[in-house]
């Protein structure tokens, strides 16, 4: 495939948005078709559920009732109720036949499954929390009655908890009192670090809720192990990490202009010091496993905040200071030797690229050596010349990392020369990315810079042109149909009849692929070696059918809904069809306002 046909297209998809049409179109308030009307939306909302009947793919049908659901809710609620009911009762089904264990992404890593019912709580909890919660309690009664022998299953517990808490999390901003509830339902499951990620997210649109909303998780797991328990010593600091060694992490987001609080550290520390006195009882061995006993987790924890402490709450200085003292004639001198090296790698000394290498190629194992290469290239590579780079890509033996590491170079230096601007440099080295949706990307982020500058009407049709005319002898691939439709659609822009034979010519396309799949939107990218595996995911928002189909349709309706008839698979056709009607719904809102 020609990768110059994807470089041309993925400019063009986002630079061509801000140009001037030569025509007048509709401001999309008021569509420009007497049959787009509210009564027509309506009643194509309810075919489209009705259609899912004849689906045999469940999540395809789940995927359809839960949009019809959502438009339909306004205007028509009992059957949206319905709607909602019967993609959760297919969710169950759905859950029951195939599970969520994760699937397997790589040799190394895995890729979560989507827990069908989950996705159906968090779209109805938008609607009505209440019906949402009595849903989530309803699913949970019924596990614990099917899968008593799970009770007692650690990840099975862990994994509930952070389902709860994922729904909340994408509700906070938007509903936050639907969001806590279903949050505080997790506080029956072990704590992970969705439950910071939960709060945090939450304090970017409502912070006195997440203050309180921590008090609460405070208290719910005031009893639970060190190992759990330590995952609420990030919130009341603004920490981006736990103070604790945690079974799992990430690096939290901390919302912009966060303030730590110091009533919340109180709190913590003080539920934290009153755990002391439990730890005499029994014995204070690190765990065989390699887990750390609750008396080292707490000495790390408070010696990790300790600065904090004494800057913000100095009246609980003191109390640490004896605190440590006492764990530290508790633990064994061996165990504090190992505290003690835990704590110097907290800040190891950064090295740079040339002393990684150095480090590297010193390596007798070829296998190490790869592996300590590739590392280099990966950690400290961005700001190193291209052919420095080059020359240490060279003594990687495994063809296949070599190559696929000298893509995720280029992906990554090409990022960052978009955000320094240097938009000619960034072209050229894009064009060396291989993976055709990887460099969609790039070329789409590189767009984005180009739209300050626009282009002249006779420019744009003449790259449109070359654009169709490529298009025309490419693959029948998912990155050729987005690239169809975003033809359409800025042609629709300046020619509204191009516009629609160049959809037509799109659905074509699509027609011809094997099971059309356009939801997924992000880039997954993986270094695979012998023994060891590096991954990174990254999101490619572009043209598919439900975007292009909405917006042509606000230019010509009546001829992009005679185009969306033409999709042969049908829950592709539902759902383009469904966002191509909502603007009629909300022009008719308007009209009535």
């Amino acid at each position: 495939m020609s990768y110059q046909i994807f470089t041309l297209t993925l400019i063009l998809q986002l630079t061509l948005t801000s140009a001037r049409p030569a025509q007048k179109k509709s401001s999309g308030q008021e569509p420009p078709s007497a049959l787009c009307t509210r009564e027509f939306a309506l009643d194509t909302i309810n075919q489209q559920i009705a259609v899912t009947r004849t689906f045999d793919n469940l999540v395809q049908r789940i995927s359809v009732l839960i949009r019809a659901a959502d438009l339909l809710w306004p205007y028509q609620e009992k059957k949206a109720r319905a709607a909602f009911a019967e993609a959760f009762a297919l969710a169950v089904q759905d859950f029951k036949s195939v599970g969520d264990e994760p699937r397997r992404l790589g040799k190394f890593a895995m890729t979560v499954v989507p827990d069908q019912r989950y996705r159906v709580i968090a779209a109805l909890a938008k609607r009505d929390g209440a019906a949402a919660s009595k849903m989530t309690n309803e699913m949970l009664r019924d596990e614990e009655r099917n899968f008593a022998s799970k009770g007692s299953d650690e990840n099975y517990l862990r994994k509930t908890g952070e389902k709860l808490l994922d729904v909340a999390r994408n509700l906070a901003s938007t509903n936050a009192q639907s969001a806590t509830t279903l949050a505080k339902r997790s506080f029956g499951f072990p704590a992970t670090f969705y439950l910071p990620m939960f709060i945090y997210e939450l304090a970017k649109t409502n912070r006195v809720t997440a203050d309180e909303f921590y008090e609460a998780a405070v208290g719910a797991y005031a009893s639970a192990p060190m190992e759990q328990f330590l995952y609420l010593s990030s919130y009341p600091f603004g920490n981006t990490r736990d103070a604790g060694e945690m079974p799992g992490y990430t690096i939290y987001k901390v919302p912009e202009g966060f303030t730590p609080n110091a009533t919340l550290q109180q709190l913590f520390v003080r539920s934290l010091l009153g755990r002391l006195p439990t730890l005499t009882a029994g014995p204070t061995l690190t765990d065989p496993s390699g887990r750390l006993s609750d008396a080292e987790q707490i000495w790390l924890a408070l010696n990790r905040l300790e600065r904090q402490i004494q800057q913000s709450v100095p009246e609980l200085h003191d109390p640490v200071q004896r605190a440590k003292a006492e764990l530290s004639g508790l633990l064994s001198q061996s165990s504090l030797g190992r505290m003690s090296r835990i704590l110097s790698e907290d800040n190891p000394p950064r090295k740079s690229f040339a002393e990684l290498l150095e480090a590297a190629e010193k390596l007798s194992d070829i296998d190490r050596r790869n592996q300590q290469i590739t590392s280099a290239v990966t950690r400290g590579a961005q700001r190193e010349s291209v052919e420095s780079v080059l020359k240490a890509l060279d003594k990687i033996t495994e063809e296949n990392v070599r190559g696929a590491l000298l893509n995720w170079f280029y992906f990554f230096r090409t990022q960052s020369l978009v955000g320094e601007n240097k938009l000619q440099e960034a072209r050229a080295l894009a064009a060396k990315v291989t993976e055709l949706d990887q460099r969609a990307y790039l070329y789409s982020r590189i767009a984005e810079q180009y739209l300050k500058s626009g282009e002249d009407q006779s420019q744009a049709r003449e790259l449109l042109e070359e654009i169709s005319q490529a298009a025309a002898r490419a693959p029948q691939t998912i990155v050729t149909s987005r690239a169809l439709l975003a033809l359409a659609y800025l042609y629709a822009r300046i020619d509204t009849n191009r516009g629609i034979q160049e959809l037509s010519n799109a659905v074509k396309a699509i027609n011809r692929l094997e099971a059309p799949d356009f939801s997924v939107e992000f880039v997954h990218m993986k270094i695979e070696g012998k023994t060891f595996g590096s991954y990174a995911s990254f999101g490619t928002p572009g043209f598919n059918p439900e975007r292009a189909f909405r917006e042509i349709g606000k230019i010509d309706f009546d001829g992009t809904i005679n185009q969306a008839a033409g999709l042969t698979e049908k829950s592709l056709r539902a759902l383009t069809t469904l966002a191509l009607i909502e603007p009629c719904l909300e022009a008719a809102s308007k009209r009535e306002f």
